[in-house]
């Protein structure tokens, strides 16, 4: 810890849109090692490497200790005192259930019997640890017998992306495989790694104009609303504590749904079937609109009652207005990396992903899913992911950026819809990379997200292949998807905390 203390400067960093329109989330990932010779934890995953090694990493990774703050403009700045460093979290603590228990319970964290009150799904302020919020925690839990290792990453989404978050796991397990050598004598240097932290590596990619810019993006950044500049007046502490009594007031579950390669190989080439002109679409762009219908149809198929409408009702009077329900509004994370002409960018750690949104007409995921309907949603996935050009990408960060309350006005923009739907796709985050030094993970999964009706696109071990996709949703939606014929036919696995 020292070592790291040492290293921080004070500094105060502005965040670009792109991080402030997600300030209200984390990402959080559980990576499950199994330890089946059952070696002690001197010699798997060592206690006192993995912590040393967590605070040199750290040294690569400053803003870390910083903490959230905003200006008279709205603007969110990360800033960083030495002298009072909002230090990361890190526990190690042990567990009564072993490896097999775990897992043939489907992972299901509740087992672990840990409180993760730190660890929260929305960055909020904890009287546990301070009363600030926390923007790194990493907590080892050792499970009985030598069995295994669940290992929990949460880092405020507004410091990084998903690259970003994996650069920082796999620095720590590098470092990690480093002191454990040099402890068994063997004498190697550690490599160095530059990262790049600094928002104005992004800000140089903006431009002006708006003729590539979406009608959806510039119908949300066109308005501006008292509740708007609130917002975003507002301290990220309260922010963070009202959003979180907000979502608490409905409850939300995880589940995961495991696809084979083969049966999506299938869906992919029947939807493109049915596409026009037999438009090319990705694996992640069929996925997507199976996803989204799922999802859609599920949300419609819900008895509305008083409770189930609460949250999104409460969130909906303090954005805007809610609008009919003749649409509803699909949103995917489309990464700027690829598409910048920039060498340098895989060593930024900030956010580079833009979440394109879609109006989809509901006609097209109210009924019984069939090849031709998901066709229409795959298309009009393929085509917005397509139009997201470095053009398109210069001019919305201009824009966003410029804006007063942008990133507000762009939330606004998604809750005005009553159904909506937000897919990411994780593969090239690289999770199954992240090897401490006894193998990569049996499985990684993410913790619970911020808001319900969102879901990720995961990839599995190469011992199992194929797809897992994980959703947060209400108890009611669970219930929906779990009678869905179509959907369960597709999986062969599932995993949910109904």
């Amino acid at each position: 810890m020292d070592k790291f203390i040492d290293s921080v400067t004070s500094q105060k960093v502005c965040l670009d849109s792109l991080d402030e329109a997600i300030t209200t989330t984390n990402i959080a990932f559980y990576y499950w090692y199994e330890n089946a010779k059952h070696d002690t934890w001197d010699t798997f995953m060592p206690t006192t490497a993995m912590e040393q090694a967590f605070y040199i990493a750290l040294c690569d990774f400053p803003l870390f200790a910083g903490g959230l703050v905003t200006d008279s403009n709205g603007r969110i700045f990360v800033q960083v005192e030495k002298s009072n460093l909002n230090m990361p979290v890190y526990t190690d603590t042990s567990c009564d259930v072993d490896f097999d228990t775990i897992k043939n319970a489907g992972f299901d964290t509740k087992l672990l019997n840990r409180s993760f009150d730190h660890a929260r799904d929305i960055p909020a302020p904890s009287r546990i640890i301070g009363g600030r919020i926390k923007l790194a925690q990493a907590h080892v839990i050792r499970l009985r017998d030598f069995s295994g290792v669940c290992l929990f990453v949460n880092i405020a989404h507004c410091l990084v992306d998903g690259i970003g978050y994996t650069a920082f796991v796999k620095r720590w397990a590098e470092v990690s495989q480093w002191l454990t050598k040099r402890q068994n004598g063997m004498s190697t240097a550690l490599s160095k790694r530059e990262y790049i932290h600094d928002r104005s590596f992004i800000s140089e990619l903006w431009e002006s104009g708006t003729d590539k810019l979406d009608s959806l993006t510039l119908e949300s950044l066109s308005k501006g609303s008292v509740f708007a500049k609130f917002i975003a007046w507002m301290s990220p502490e309260t922010r963070g504590t009202m959003l979180k009594l907000l979502v608490s007031m409905d409850k939300r579950i995880n589940c995961y749904f495991h696809i084979p390669k083969e049966r999506v190989d299938v869906l992919r080439a029947t939807v493109q079937d049915h596409t026009v002109k037999r438009m090319h679409c990705s694996i992640n762009d069929v996925l997507t609109a199976a996803v989204a219908s799922l999802l859609v149809q599920s949300m419609r198929a819900v008895d509305i009652d008083k409770q189930a409408r609460l949250i999104p009702s409460a969130l909906r009077l303090i954005f805007g207005k809610s609008k009919e329900p003749k649409e509803a509004l699909v949103a995917v994370a489309v990464s700027m990396r690829p598409r910048v002409n920039r060498r340098d960018v895989f060593g930024y750690t900030g956010n580079m992903a833009i979440v394109r949104t879609m109006a989809v007409p509901l006609e097209l995921v109210e009924e019984y899913p069939t090849p031709k309907t998901l066709a229409g949603i795959a298309e009009q996935v393929r085509t917005t992911v397509s139009n997201t050009d470095a053009q398109y990408i210069g001019q919305y960060g201009g824009l966003t950026n410029s804006t007063p309350n942008g990133y507000v006005r762009l939330m606004m923009g998604i809750i005005e819809y009553r159904y909506q739907v937000v897919v990411s796709n994780q593969f090239s985050f690289n999770h199954y990379d992240v090897d401490f030094g006894e193998g990569i993970p049996k499985l990684v999964r993410p913790a619970l997200l911020s808001f319900p009706n969102c879901a990720l696109v995961m990839p599995c071990h190469t011992d199992v292949g194929g797809f897992e996709i994980a959703m947060t949703l209400t108890p009611e939606v669970a219930d929906k998807i779990l009678q869905n014929e179509h959907w369960m036919n597709l999986v062969d696995k599932c995993d949910c905390d109904v």
